[in-house]
């Protein structure tokens, strides 16, 4: 009840001789609303009466009130910064909500962590969890609850740049968001989650750590990124190669038989039926083998022009999600 009280105590001092009339007589009605709410224990309506009062009279004391009902929600990070703005411009006769506001800042920093976003872009929007940080440069530490977080990093000239981070209680987790300009997106693959893929053939766009990069096989010659051709051409060569064994082999018995008991005939009716089904065997085996060569050497001419062509991703803009693809030989 003590911070209630203040709140009903304090606020009602927020004027000033120089302020507009009407606005502040517009600043005490919210006040008086989002403190009757406070004391009610409907924190979330009195934080938005509150905001409304600080936007119609930016009084320092309203900074108190907005950083104990975050406080009161549970949202500690966001009212650890309320309190700092608070503190950074205290108003006179305020000894009572400054002591306050120091004792609840030493029991929020027990249970937080910082932030240290680096980006070497200005002007770039940060947000942490959706919540939208400000623009770059941003103050050197910002505070953050335990846990995981998503930062995102969005300009209209470069391409979104996502990082997950874990922020642990009383330490300083540093972030580095290096962004990427759009036109880097025509000539390299797509960005992608930290640990999602997007495979087309063969190919891998990355980003990795907030750095677009290049897929594995990209500028390395056009041998590589071919999986499947290869695996084609080497099944052609391995077929040829026993097509022609079972050839050599047949014709080799062909010859045996000729002479031993074909005696130039071709229906060698003095040789075993063994030896004449033998030397059918490897006749029809030779043809099957060289029917499959033949395949599959039009199987690595098919593949060959197909796995060659280069698909790239790129995130679209102006916030249309999806991807757009460009595809080119």
């Amino acid at each position: 009840m003590i911070a209630s009280l203040i709140l009903i105590t304090t606020l009602a001092q927020a004027a000033a001789p120089a302020a507009n009339i009407e606005t502040k007589a517009r600043a005490k009605a919210l006040l008086g609303e989002g403190t009757r709410l406070y004391d009610q224990g409907e924190f979330a309506p009195a934080l938005d009466k509150f905001n409304q009062a600080y936007t119609e009279y930016a009084s320092p004391k309203l900074l108190y009130n907005i950083a104990q009902t975050k406080r009161a929600l549970g949202r500690r990070a966001e009212a650890m910064d309320g309190f700092e703005r608070f503190l950074l411009e205290p108003p006179d006769d305020t000894s009572e909500m400054v002591g306050d506001a120091h004792a609840a800042m030493a029991e929020l920093q027990a249970k937080l962590g910082r932030l240290h976003i680096e980006c070497a872009k200005q002007r770039v929007e940060i947000s942490v969890d959706g919540r939208v940080l400000g623009l770059t440069p941003l103050p050197d530490l910002l505070w953050a609850e335990p846990g995981k977080h998503q930062i995102t990093a969005r300009h209209p000239d470069t391409i979104p740049v996502v990082e997950d981070v874990e922020v642990t209680v009383g330490r300083i987790q540093s972030v580095l968001l290096v962004t990427q300009p759009l036109e880097s997106a025509a000539v390299a693959p797509a960005p992608r989650a930290s640990k999602s893929r997007v495979a087309l053939n063969g190919r891998e766009p990355l980003l990795r750590d907030g750095q677009l990069s290049k897929s594995d096989d990209a500028d390395h010659g056009w041998w590589l990124g071919r999986k499947w051709t290869w695996v084609a051409a080497g099944s052609t060569v391995a077929l040829v190669a026993t097509a022609t064994v079972m050839s050599v082999s047949m014709q080799s018995k062909f010859d045996s038989l000729n002479k031993s008991c074909g005696s130039g005939s071709t229906d060698w009716t003095g040789c075993n039926e063994s030896d004449i089904s033998s030397v059918t065997a490897r006749r029809n085996a030779a043809n099957v083998l060289w029917a499959l060569s033949g395949a599959a050497a039009v199987t690595t001419g098919v593949l060959f022009f197909v796995e060659g062509r280069r698909v790239d991703l790129a995130p679209t803009v102006a916030g249309a999600p999806g991807l757009t693809a460009r595809i080119s030989y």
